[in-house]
């Protein structure tokens, strides 16, 4: 009995051994498995993270360029560019240059070379204190023989040249303090005739960090040749214009041609892509992730301390719970560290680069992103707990406010454009996407996404607006002659147009000077707009010409609106000069009379009126 109960010991001993060592084996193998897969695996992850950012520093690149093409293109487009070119007179184009400078802080130099490649207007950015100076006419250059010049001219309307990236050079060496910088041009043409170009000097440094900054990865910037842009190692940033400085295929021999001949590649910790589509130069730069051996490290020891626990789990449970176990878990793992990965990685992106707030179902702040505060500099404490009144600008009209807020309880997206206000009083203007969030059925609160959209609106506002008046320009009104005219052809509402301009302008400018005769432009354009109808809009034409567009009024009642205005200027005792007078054009808008056509008549009226002696209104013939 004892001896079988011993017997029976042994034996269970024995089956307990070579199970247990069956179990070691199992569990070995199970190790060796996971960690070969776990290779793979930290692969996969580094070429989704890679393939993350690239799209989003592609998405910022691509952003930045067409912004600052928009730039030239509205210089190229406004009123003052042109007037310049008729006049001489630098002050507006100053003016427009010195506006766009402020706009942007990583403006360096912009400049207007005329047909010949002669520097007429350039404003310089004085690095030591950032202020912009306008640079003296004694100190402009000829470009005619530079290449950015010769290429530009060489482009039609609307087409830009880009330069490659490089160090800024200043009389023959490269700046020290390194500058790297980028340039943009555009040709400009008035009726098809070639004018010359205008080109903006880019900071690129700032540009430069956005692109190489990464938590995952030490990023290459690298161009056709395999010549270095940026570096990870700053000091060994361009080898191209450096002595000393090894180029990417001294770094990596092995792979240099998978890169340059291909705009995709990838291999074991190497990652490039192709950003030269983005750019009008013969650089086609690239980007080539290399991730940190931190990062990769982790990754690993996190799959191989899943690993670990799974051969224990082999271990201490039965042998086919714990091979099922051991796959399941290790796949389980693997795909929540990288979906949590992807989430925290998307979350910080979205955090630092996207103007984000959440309220609750009364409108009271409980959450802002990053970008949120850096842009409006307010801090989370100072905003959260309050409404989206603190930010109100005093301009919106009330009609904004309450549009947003019945749409957006009725469940529905708002999307529009509001004007607020930053901590420091400045203006800014965003275009907010505010979206209900809903839970069981109900409202429980408002997400909102915004873009600043301050640059733009300030173009759009320069590219409408005379510089000098503040009035609309001719860009403005020949849209408010096209729109007078639809409701013309919709409801047959009559209109007409007041055409005017100052008698003996030209001898008030050489007598008391064209400071003396912009204040009267100035005061001209007080006068009239105090003196007009709501309905009515009121534009500079040009030089001393103004022009009133009279809403839903025909030919006799615009006279005698013209005449008051008239005897009211007449009467009027300006500064320095005393009495000034206009002269002024009548017409009332035809059928089927093309705009030009109406101003051209009212033209005609206005230079009989100056025949007949001046300082009388004229009615256009019909």
């Amino acid at each position: 009995m004892n001896k079988n109960i011993f017997l029976s010991k042994k034996y269970y001993f024995i089956f307990s051994l070579y199970f247990l060592g069956f179990g070691i084996i199992i569990a070995l193998l199970t190790l060796l498995i996971n960690y070969n897969s776990s290779l793979t695996d930290v692969d996969n992850k580094l070429k989704i993270m890679a393939k993350t950012e690239v799209e989003f520093k592609r998405n910022f690149l691509s952003n930045y360029i067409s912004n600052m093409e928009r730039l030239l293109s509205s210089i190229t487009k406004n009123d003052i560019a042109l007037q310049y070119t008729e006049t001489g007179d630098k002050n507006n184009i100053n003016n427009l240059f010195y506006a766009l400078g402020y706009s942007n802080n990583e403006i360096m130099q912009l400049r207007y070379i005329n047909a010949s490649g002669h520097e007429e207007v350039r404003i310089d950015r004085n690095r030591i204190n950032n202020e912009l100076q306008i640079v003296d006419q004694t100190k402009l250059q000829d470009k005619s023989q530079r290449y950015y010049f010769k290429e530009t001219s060489r482009l039609m309307a609307n087409q830009f040249w880009h330069s490659n990236i490089d160090l800024n050079i200043e009389y023959g060496k490269i700046e020290i303090p390194y500058r790297p910088t980028f340039r943009v041009a555009t040709p400009f043409f008035i009726d098809n005739q070639f004018k010359g170009i205008f080109i903006v000097n880019l900071s690129f440094k700032n540009i430069l960090k956005i692109l190489a900054q990464s938590s995952n990865f030490n990023v290459y910037l690298f161009d056709v040749s395999g010549e270095i842009i940026h570096h990870p190692g700053a000091k060994d940033s361009w080898s191209k214009y450096l002595e000393n400085k090894q180029s990417l295929g001294e770094i990596y021999p092995e792979y240099i041609n998978d890169f340059l001949n291909n705009n995709s590649f990838n291999s074991i910790n190497l990652y490039s892509n192709y950003l030269g589509d983005l750019f009008n130069n013969t650089e086609n730069l690239k980007i080539l992730f290399v991730p940190k051996s931190q990062v990769v490290d982790k990754m690993k020891y996190n799959n191989i301390y899943a690993a670990l626990l799974i051969a224990g789990t082999i271990l201490f449970i039965s042998i086919p719970l714990s091979w099922i176990a051991s796959i399941a878990p290790s796949k389980l793992q693997t795909r929540l560290a990288d979906a949590y990965d992807k989430i925290k990685h998307s979350t910080d992106l979205i955090n630092n680069n996207v103007m984000i707030s959440v309220t609750d179902k009364d409108g009271v702040i409980v959450k802002i992103s990053s970008y949120f505060s850096k842009l409006t500099g307010y801090t989370p404490q100072d905003l959260v707990g309050n409404s989206h009144n603190v930010l109100k600008h005093p301009g919106t009209p009330k009609e904004t406010h309450q549009n947003l807020w019945q749409t957006i309880k009725s469940g529905q997206i708002w999307t529009g454009e509001i004007q607020n206000v930053k901590k420091n009083g400045e203006a800014f203007w965003i275009e907010s996407v505010i979206t209900p969030e809903f839970y069981n059925g109900k409202i429980e609160g408002f997400t909102a996404i915004d873009h600043d959209i301050t640059d733009k609106k300030m173009i759009e506002k320069m590219s409408i607006t005379d510089s000098l008046t503040g009035l609309y320009n001719r860009n403005k009104l020949k849209d408010i002659l096209s729109q007078e005219m639809c409701r013309f052809d919709r409801y047959n509402t009559n209109f007409s147009v007041i055409f005017f301009d100052i008698d003996f302008f030209k001898k008030i400018n050489d007598t008391y000077g064209h400071p003396v005769g912009d204040d009267i432009l100035i005061q001209l354009a007080i006068i009239i707009k105090g003196n007009i109808r709501e309905t009515d809009i009121v534009s500079r034409w040009g030089g001393e010409e103004f022009l009133i567009v009279a809403s839903e009024s025909a030919l006799e009642m615009t006279f005698s609106f013209a005449e008051k205005i008239r005897i009211y200027i007449e009467k009027y005792q300006f500064p320095d000069v005393g009495q000034v007078t206009i002269s002024c054009g009548v017409a009332q808008y035809r059928k089927g009379e093309a705009t030009s056509d109406l101003v051209s008549r009212a033209d005609k009226a206005l230079y009989e009126a100056k025949n007949l002696g001046r300082n009388r209104v004229v009615k256009a013939l019909s």
